[in-house]
C-alpha cells in the first residue's frame, strides 16, 4: 500500500520536515524583451550555476544534470490513487503496467475505483515583474512572500500536493452516469461540452477538478526552471503535435492512452508520438486541447479562478488585469505568439500583447482569442497545431458549449487536507 501521511500537528511536522530539506531559493528571470528562448532565461538563487535538464530526442531519455537531487523532482512519482485522493500504491517508474514490486498494476483496469496519477508535491512560489523582467522564485519551505500556488482547494484549504493526470481523460461507464478516468488503454474523450466534462469529472470524485488553472501555471514555470528555456517543445519533445490523419476519423490521429516507458520524462522530435513530462502524457503529447474552465475571457477581459471554483461566466473569478483587443479590426484571431506575460497574483503568468514571438521566439507557443464571446480556455494544442502547440499554448476563442474531436479534458485530483504521498 502507498504511504498515507495524515498531518495532525502541522507546525510540528513543518519543523521536522524543514530540517530535512534544503532551505534555499531556486529561481529564474525571464527577460521578456529577449526573444531567443535559450537566452531569455537567467538562473538565479541556489541554481545560479546549474546545468539544465535535457531530453535526448533519439532515445527519449532525460539527463537531469544539476537537478538530479532536487526534492520536487524526486517526489514526483507515479501512483494508483483512490478516487478520494488517497494513494493506493506506487507504480514502476519505467513500466506503469507493473506495481513497484513487479506484480501487475491496475493502470488499465476500468473497474478500479480511482486512477493513475503522478504526485506533484507542494512547492512555494514567488512571482513578480520588474520592467520587462519576470522574476520567479521557488522554495521547498514556507517563507514570507511565497504562496502555494495551485495547491489551494475550492474551500481555500492548503494541500500537501496534488495528483496530476498521467493520462488523458476517458469517459467510461453508463451513458446515464458517465465517469471520467485517468487510465491507460482507453481513447481520450471527445465531442463533449464543458458541462458534460464537468459532470463526468464530478462523477469520478468530489475531490476531482479539471486539470487546469493555477497548478498548470506552476508546472509550466517548473518546466522553464529545469530546462532554462521557453522553447519547451524543443526542451522536452514535440509529442503528437503533427499527428493529424484525416483517414483516422472520428479521432483524426488522437492516439489512445498508452503506457510510455522512459521514467519521468520521455521526448521525441518527429511530432508523431506520445511523450510525457512529470510522468504525464497530458503535459507532453499535445494531441488534444485540454479544457481549462478556470480561465475565461469575457469579451476580451481575462478572469481566473485561483482555487478550482467552477463558474463558466467568470463572475466569481479574479480579474487578471488583461484585456485582449481586436487585431486588424478582427475579433477572432490567432495564432499569435506572445513574448510578454503578465503576472496574476496567486495564479501565474498569462500572455499579453504585443505579440512579437513565433514558434521559435519569445514564449514559443500560440494563442487564439475571440473578443466577442465568453470563451473558456483550452490549453496545450492538438495533433494538427504543430509547433504552435506547447505547454503555454492557450486558446481563448471558444465558448463552453464547443464540442469537437480535438477537445478533451483531464482530471486533477485533490487529496484530502493533510494527506501526502
Amino acid at each position: 500500500m502507498g504511504k498515507r501521511v495524515n498531518i495532525a500537528d502541522k507546525e510540528t511536522v513543518d519543523k521536522i520536515y524543514n530540517a530535512l530539506v534544503p532551505d534555499e531559493i531556486y529561481g529564474f528571470i525571464e527577460h521578456m524583451d529577449v526573444l531567443a528562448p535559450g537566452q531569455r532565461i537567467e538562473y538565479t538563487g541556489a541554481n545560479k550555476d546549474y546545468s539544465p535538464l535535457t531530453v535526448n530526442k533519439e532515445t527519449g531519455e532525460a539527463s537531469y544534470n544539476s537537478w538530479a537531487d532536487f526534492p520536487w523532482l524526486k517526489a514526483n512519482k507515479p501512483y494508483m490513487v483512490h478516487s478520494d485522493g488517497t494513494p493506493d500504491y506506487k507504480l514502476n517508474e519505467n513500466d506503469y503496467a507493473l506495481k513497484e514490486d513487479g506484480s501487475a498494476s491496475d493502470v488499465s483496469n476500468a473497474n478500479y475505483d480511482g486512477g493513475a496519477f503522478a504526485w506533484a508535491m507542494k512547492i512555494y512560489k514567488q512571482e513578480y515583474t520588474v520592467g520587462s523582467d519576470r522574476i520567479v522564485n521557488f522554495s521547498i519551505t514556507k517563507r514570507d512572500g511565497y504562496e502555494p500556488i495551485g495547491f489551494i482547494d475550492a474551500s481555500n484549504q492548503e494541500l500537501e500536493g496534488v495528483w496530476i493526470p498521467m493520462f488523458y481523460g476517458s469517459i467510461l461507464g453508463a451513458e446515464s452516469t458517465p465517469k471520467m478516468a485517468s487510465l491507460a488503454s482507453f481513447q481520450p474523450t471527445y465531442n463533449n461540452t464543458t458541462d458534460q466534462q464537468k459532470t463526468a469529472i464530478t462523477n469520478f470524485s468530489s475531490r476531482a477538478a479539471f486539470f487546469g488553472g493555477a497548478i498548470v501555471e506552476t508546472l509550466i514555470d517548473l518546466m522553464i526552471l529545469f530546462a532554462k528555456t521557453t522553447d519547451l517543445q524543443g526542451a522536452y519533445g514535440n509529442g503528437n503535435c503533427h499527428g493529424y490523419d484525416a483517414s483516422q476519423a472520428p479521432t483524426y490521429g488522437v492516439k489512445p492512452n498508452a503506457v510510455i516507458g522512459g521514467g519521468q520524462f520521455y521526448g521525441t522530435s518527429d511530432g508523431m508520438h506520445l511523450n510525457k513530462i512529470f510522468h504525464s502524457i497530458v503535459l507532453g503529447s499535445y494531441q488534444q486541447w485540454m479544457r481549462d474552465p478556470y480561465v475565461v475571457c469575457v469579451n476580451g477581459k481575462v478572469k481566473v479562478s485561483k482555487n478550482y471554483n467552477y463558474d463558466l461566466a467568470g463572475a466569481a473569478y479574479k480579474d487578471a488585469g488583461i484585456t485582449h483587443g481586436k487585431i486588424n479590426d478582427t475579433a477572432h484571431y490567432g495564432p499569435v505568439y506572445a513574448h510578454k506575460f503578465r503576472t496574476v497574483g496567486g495564479f501565474g503568468a498569462l500572455p499579453i500583447a504585443p505579440y512579437m514571438g513565433s514558434t521559435a521566439l519569445g514564449g514559443c507557443d500560440g494563442m487564439w482569442v475571440n473578443t466577442e464571446i465568453t470563451a473558456v480556455a483550452l490549453r496545450f494544442g492538438y495533433c494538427n497545431t504543430g509547433l504552435s502547440a506547447g505547454p503555454r499554448a492557450l486558446a481563448l476563442s471558444n465558448a463552453a458549449a464547443y464540442a469537437r474531436w480535438s477537445v478533451g479534458a483531464a482530471i486533477l485530483l485533490l487529496p484530502p487536507v493533510g494527506v501526502a504521498a
